[in-house]
């Protein structure tokens, strides 16, 4: 880490690179649906989506073993420790290595039984789709070692090489499949364009690696079996807590397709917005993870407390500044962005989405010091509990209420997530000074008063939703303004008002 910048300043140049990232990200998740719903019919945007979403699943094979290098580099290096890091790396890349070939089986798995799965999918799709699996899953699935060298740099906390490679990767794949889709082309091309922009990404890593990292040495005889031991027992309960997230939201459109596959396109252009949400806030607090590993090196627990008041401060902020727009001006937002018929079909499950999120991710700067640490292991209980009753609720609200059913679902789960967080998982956190009654007033009650006012405007519209336009536009103006000045007075701290203020002056 650089010796010239505060620990502050690095996780915000990590932040901010994670978020540039995220913006070349947009330019697929958010550029392309409105190009791909407009051409494609609807069946086959729905096994477009499915497809991606079963070659998602195979990230499961990471095993938290990427962020367990950029903990364990980011640890060793404040230590000046070379050999543990090299041997972490060498190690972590080699089971990983194991893992892409079990993921060649299991690809070819999942291909066989896609049609079996979703049995209501277009018997014309069929071979499309086991097709396009097989080259984006099998792409995929071949970058799981190369993502040893990108966690490299996280650990080292030089985010803005692997954001680059990222972020020359979207642009790649983004152009490649708009090209394919104006060519009319079927789903095996428009997956040949995700794997051929994977491949490259995957030779820009290496050169990255030689170029700006050759001290990190990856080779097989420092791999051993006490480095696999420390990673397995750091990923075994981040393994846990993968598998939850994968029953939060991993398996939300796999159930719509099979309960309600007419539905499956309207689920995924309302996930694709909530997932932008869900992506900037994880991109923002990425940075947080190599911080915290260092201020544990240290044993410093006060400035860990600090570190989670202020960070869940800033990150409610960020979320409501993103999810309350969605909420309020949601069908506005669709219909200009995918039409009418997509914006009628979606808004709803988008807003229910919107609003589980902000709930779940409010205690992602928990979670983030935690995996910085190495203290998941003590908090498994919580993913466990949100991903079983995601996955339970969801499937009963499938049965009875179809794709709004799933959402509902993931709602359910968050508040069961933050009840055990709170409740169970923090008195236990050792490390980290915390107080709960400070966290919950300065980290949550702050922000969300700044809500107050918008929040009031939506109840208003849903009890009257035949207000005319001019009144809905006055009430929003004044909203608008008080939330601005409640912003300004208690979203932000004195020190912080102070600073800006000097800005603003100068």
């Amino acid at each position: 880490m650089p010796t010239k910048q505060s620990l502050k300043e690095v996780v915000l140049e990590n932040a901010s690179a994670n978020l540039l990232r995220l913006a070349a990200s947009g330019i697929v998740g958010l550029l392309l649906p409105p190009f791909l719903v407009r051409i494609l019919p609807t069946e086959t945007y729905s096994t477009w989506a499915l497809v991606l979403q079963v070659t998602a699943y195979l990230s499961i094979l990471d095993f938290g073993i990427q962020t367990a290098v950029a903990r364990f580099v980011a640890h060793a290096d404040e230590l000046n420790d070379a050999e543990q890091r090299d041997g972490i790396v060498s190690t972590a890349f080699f089971l990983l290595t194991f893992a892409s070939a079990l993921g060649m089986i299991l690809i070819g798995v999942l291909a066989w039984q896609l049609p079996h799965m979703f049995k209501a999918m277009p018997i014309s799709l069929h071979k499309e789709a086991k097709l396009a699996l097989l080259i984006s899953g099998g792409s995929f699935v071949l970058g799981l070692p190369v993502s040893v060298l990108n966690a490299i740099f996280i650990g080292q906390q030089r985010n803005r090489i692997p954001v680059g490679i990222v972020i020359g990767n979207k642009l790649v794949m983004a152009a490649l499949i708009l090209i394919v889709v104006l060519k009319h082309s079927g789903l095996a091309t428009m997956a040949t364009a995700v794997g051929f922009a994977n491949l490259l990404s995957y030779g820009a890593s290496y050169v990255a690696w030689r170029a700006w990292a050759p001290e990190v040495t990856v080779c097989f005889r420092m791999a051993s079996k006490l480095y696999a031991k420390q990673i397995a027992s750091y990923c075994a309960a981040l393994g846990v807590w993968y598998l939850g997230m994968l029953m939060v939201s991993g398996l939300d459109l796999t159930i719509v397709g099979i309960f309600d596959y007419v539905a499956v396109a309207y689920y995924a252009v309302a996930v694709t917005l909530t997932s932008f949400v869900v992506q900037t806030q994880n991109a923002i607090f990425a940075a947080v993870l190599p911080a915290s590993a260092v201020l544990n090196a240290r044993g410093d627990s006060q400035k860990l407390g600090a570190l989670l008041v202020s960070s869940t401060r800033y990150g409610m902020l960020v979320l409501l500044a993103m999810a309350l727009p969605l909420i309020l001006a949601g069908r506005f937002i669709l219909s200009i962005w995918v039409g009418r018929d997509y914006a009628v079909h979606a808004i709803l499950i988008m807003q229910v989405l919107v609003v589980a999120n902000v709930v779940r991710l409010s205690f992602l700067p928990y979670a983030t010091l935690l995996l910085g640490m190495g203290e998941q292991g003590k908090v498994v209980m919580s993913p466990i509990a949100e991903g079983i009753t995601n996955l339970a609720a969801s499937v009963l609200g499938a049965w009875r209420l179809g794709a709004v059913g799933v959402a509902m679902g993931t709602l359910v789960g968050s508040f069961v997530s933050i009840s055990i967080h709170l409740l169970h998982n923090m008195p236990r956190t050792a490390g980290i000074d915390i107080d709960r009654s400070l966290l919950v007033r300065e980290g949550l009650f702050r922000p969300l008063l700044c809500a107050v006012p918008l929040t009031l405007l939506l109840i208003l519209h849903v009890i009257d939703p035949r207000m005319d336009v001019q009144t809905v536009v006055f009430l929003s103006c004044i909203a608008i303004v008080i939330t601005c000045y409640l912003l300004w007075n208690f979203g932000l701290v004195s020190s912080e008002r102070q600073k800006l203020d000097n800005v603003f002056r100068a």
